[in-house]
């Protein structure tokens, strides 16, 4: 009860000291205003193109305002974020090793003829506004591990890998979202 009481002190606190403005979101300069990468930025259930076109902007948006190079889009590491999202739903878990298989298994293709690599991945799922493509980008750029991902100066290519609507952990009408990050050398499309 003690807990909750000094919440609700804070909550008022910070309410009669302007909220936002009181705390300022360091992030929110990264998260592209609502609308720059299209209608769909704040809509469920889009087709897996215009999934992957929001994304990259998002993605892209993000780094160009760090100061990075844009990111190009990769159809292999698409194919990759996509299995691995599969096999997530497939397996019933939220991991980066779905069903036990290694990490990399996905990056296969993407890998073959490469001396060297760079590989990277964020993952994320959820349910009703929680799952737009916004609010998706919005959780990985709090998240420390997830926006060292995005703003890692080596990657180069993107993959962006969505599932909509799906039955997962239980709950229905689920998306689940991926980003591959890669960069390799050498470079093969």
């Amino acid at each position: 009860m003690r807990l909750l009481l000094l919440f609700v002190a804070l909550s008022a606190l910070l309410a009669s000291a302007g909220g936002a403005s009181a705390i300022a979101d360091p992030y929110a300069p990264l998260l592209a205003p609502s609308g720059t990468c299209g209608s769909s930025d704040d809509r469920l259930n889009l087709d897996p193109g215009s999934a992957q076109r929001v994304m990259i902007c998002l993605t892209n948006y993000a780094r160009t305002h760090s100061g990075l190079r844009p990111l190009q889009i990769n159809h292999v590491l698409n194919a990759a974020g996509n299995a691995k999202l599969a096999a997530d739903v497939t397996c019933g878990a939220f991991t980066h090793d779905p069903c036990g298989k290694p990490f990399e298994s996905v990056f296969a293709t993407y890998l073959r003829g490469a001396t060297s690599y760079r590989l990277g991945e964020n993952i994320a799922w959820g349910i009703g506004s929680l799952a737009t493509p916004r609010e998706i980008m919005s959780a990985w750029l709090h998240s420390p591990d997830h926006r060292r991902n995005i703003l890692t100066a080596g990657f180069r290519e993107l993959g962006v890998g969505y599932l909509s609507d799906q039955t997962f952990l239980g709950y229905d009408g689920a998306s689940l979202w991926s980003q591959q990050f890669g960069a390799r050398s050498p470079h093969r499309s």
